[in-house]
């Protein structure tokens, strides 16, 4: 008589509607603290990347013996004097193209009374009806008025206390780096060692810094490349418009596309013909290809790759909860947890998850 041995009980004590409770639950949460936590965790993000970005240069000069604290000082400055040479560039080149805004704001005030001319013609708008349309038009502005006032003088404000909280958040987070690492050490300290958490913490310095780097390098690849396609098609400005749309290549995917819409609008409007907006449709479409198939990819590397499915996520979570900075932020946050994820093994089908790499 044959004896059937018990099925092996299940390593899993806990069941799966309990686990997917408590992951929502984990999630809410998340949210809510990202949400009301803005205020702190954004210059924070901003900190924790910039610092792991200048985290080699203090190393550097720290080997100079020219002492730590020094060294970060000296790094800051390095970073202030170079951010300070590309806003003069720029502000320089917005100087010049600020003499045309009145001559873009004439032409598009023809173009849209052509517009209200034609509709009047082809649907039958009457002038009363026309009339009504724009006071009523009038009339909505003024009431929003205050509010878009005040989302820019919050905006503003928010940018001040950022780049006021940006140095000493990078200096304090690069002079007590080893604590911070310690204390990573002291909280998932394990039997085995801790062999496991100083791979994770050396993976995501390197993969944040490979990607900080490329993006850097990108973003002045893109420069050239814009600049020069605008002054091949001889569009004015091209310097400006170049830079500009290069500049906003940090927000993933559609950075590029908001960064064509002015010189495509302003060759709209004063260029000669409707030639020119078409070349500056095909210029900025022949360096999206390119930065998206070829520059990109080999620049920045897969390590932070995620699906193009999670990166829209990102980016629309992260506009909502942060606005521009969560644009920015929230796609290499993403790939960076992807990185954690596929290093422990409990979180391993969550970093399948948001990567790139089919597998059957």
């Amino acid at each position: 008589m044959k004896h059937h041995s018990p099925a092996p009980a299940s390593k899993d004590k806990h069941p799966f509607w309990l686990k997917s409770s408590v992951t929502l639950i984990g999630l809410s949460l998340l949210f809510v603290i990202l949400s009301y936590g803005k205020f702190i965790l954004m210059p924070l993000a901003f900190a924790a990347f910039i610092s792991m970005l200048l985290n080699p240069i203090v190393n550097k000069l720290e080997s100079w013996k020219l002492g730590r604290a020094f060294s970060i000082i000296l790094t800051l400055l390095l970073v202030v004097i170079v951010f300070s040479g590309i806003v003069t560039l720029i502000s320089a080149q917005f100087v010049q193209f600020s003499e045309r805004i009145p001559e873009v704001t004439d032409r598009l005030k023809s173009v849209t009374a052509e517009g209200v001319q034609f509709l009047e013609e082809t649907v039958g708008i009457s002038e009363e009806e026309r009339t009504d349309y724009l006071e009523q038009g009038l009339s909505n502005l003024i009431d929003k008025s205050g509010q878009y006032l005040g989302s820019v003088v919050s905006a503003t404000t928010s940018a001040f206390t950022l780049m006021s909280l940006l140095p000493i958040f990078i200096f304090f987070m690069l002079y007590y780096k080893e604590m911070y690492q310690t204390f990573f050490r002291k909280l998932f300290e394990r039997k085995e060692g801790n062999s496991m958490i100083d791979g994770v913490l050396d993976n995501v310095q390197e993969v944040t810094q490979n990607y900080l780097v490329g993006m850097l390098t990108v973003i002045g690849i893109l420069a050239v490349l814009n600049t020069t396609g605008l002054l091949l098609i001889g569009l004015e400005h091209a310097i400006f418009f170049g830079v500009f749309a290069s500049l906003l290549a940090v927000i993933p995917y559609i950075g590029i596309i908001i960064g064509a819409l002015p010189p495509l609008l302003f060759a709209f409007l004063l260029g000669d013909s409707l030639l020119t907006p078409l070349l500056v449709i095909a210029v900025f479409g022949t360096v999206q290809f390119l930065e998206g198939n070829f520059i990109t990819p080999r620049i920045v590397g897969s390590k932070v790759a995620i699906n193009p499915f999670m990166a829209m996520l990102a980016l629309i979570i992260g506009g909502e909860l942060w606005g521009i900075s969560g644009m920015i932020l929230f796609v290499p946050l993403i790939g960076i947890l992807r990185v954690i994820f596929e290093q422990i093994e409990e979180l391993k089908p969550y970093g399948y998850l948001l990567g790139n790499r089919i597998e059957y």
